[in-house]
């Protein structure tokens, strides 16, 4: 043991069991936490895309410790033998080490009293904290972008993290909200639904993708999306735990997304619809495949529940 934790500690890696005050974290580090430390910057989250992901688990258990490996910076899951736990790391394994892949990892930036705060991996982090075989003490890796826990009380901490646009205070209506109104965990229980948000989710690759090419995607990117897709079509026109009824949601969603020219800004969201990987024209080839295995799995895990 004494090795693997030497190993990681020169990975840049550390172990979380050995204290939860991270006033120490540097930008970039790789921190081992249980998903119950975490502290969301957001009180919202898009409930039809867990439950999307929680209906494909059920039937395909592998993509499962796909979504677990790729979280961790360690790509697809490579080998998951029949009883594979995700409490257990060592009964299964990934394409890579933890950290290989650091980009596609969740971020947190460290607050007052050294507590960490979730920036982005609130949906990913919420759907493992629901599954079974998961929930709130799983251990995962998040990397630290930044430490604000120098701040002087929570009132600057929070004006710093609005300063970088990495806390949405927005509720599930868009109504302005203040930081106190943010939940102190993740999962279900705490998070209330935006319906918009999990809109936009089923327009990825539809018509926007997360931008590429050495760009940085924008913190709640999806959610300035949402939010200007509230004022252009009324989802009570449509019945959301109907397949077909959804999949028409969807495409005029895409429809007016598109429309918007490139160097348009997205509401008041400060940025155009190109810096938010807006599409010219909605794929309609993504749209149908969208429509017939992500809706699928969605529509029948919501009627279960």
């Amino acid at each position: 043991m004494r090795i693997v934790a030497f190993g990681l500690l020169l990975l840049g890696l550390s172990v979380a069991a050995v204290a939860e005050d991270y006033r120490a974290a540097k930008p970039g580090e790789l921190l081992q936490v249980r998903l119950d430390q975490l502290h969301p910057t957001q009180a919202v989250v898009g409930y039809d895309q867990i439950f999307y992901k929680l209906g494909r688990f059920t039937k395909e258990t592998n993509k499962l410790f796909d979504e677990y490996c790729e979280a961790n910076g360690q790509g697809e899951s490579s080998k998951v033998p029949k009883g594979a736990s995700l409490h257990q790391p060592d009964s299964f394994s990934c394409q890579g080490e933890v950290g290989s892949r650091s980009s596609e990892m969740k971020t947190v930036v460290v607050g007052p009293e050294g507590k960490l705060y979730l920036t982005d991996g609130h949906h990913t982090f919420t759907t493992l904290w629901e599954q079974p075989e998961g929930g709130a003490t799983l251990p995962m890796w998040v990397k630290v972008t930044d430490n604000f826990s120098d701040s002087p009380d929570t009132a600057h901490f929070w004006q710093r993290m609005q300063d970088a646009r990495k806390v949405w205070l927005k509720d599930g209506q868009g109504q302005v909200i203040s930081p106190e109104q943010i939940p102190a965990q993740l999962g279900l229980a705490s998070l209330a639904d935006d319906p918009f948000r999990a809109l936009v989710y089923f327009t990825r690759e539809v018509a926007y993708d997360k931008p590429r090419s050495g760009e940085v995607a924008p913190e709640f990117l999806e959610f300035y999306w949402g939010n200007w897709l509230r004022g252009q079509l009324n989802l009570a026109d449509y019945d959301l735990r109907d397949k077909d009824d959804y999949r028409d949601a969807v495409a005029e969603a895409a429809k007016r997304m598109v429309a918007l020219a490139p160097a348009s800004p997205v509401g008041d969201s400060g940025f155009t619809a190109a810096q938010l990987g807006g599409y010219t024209s909605v794929d309609r080839k993504e749209l149908s495949k969208m429509a017939s295995k992500k809706l699928g799995y969605m529509i029948q895990y919501k009627r279960s529940r």
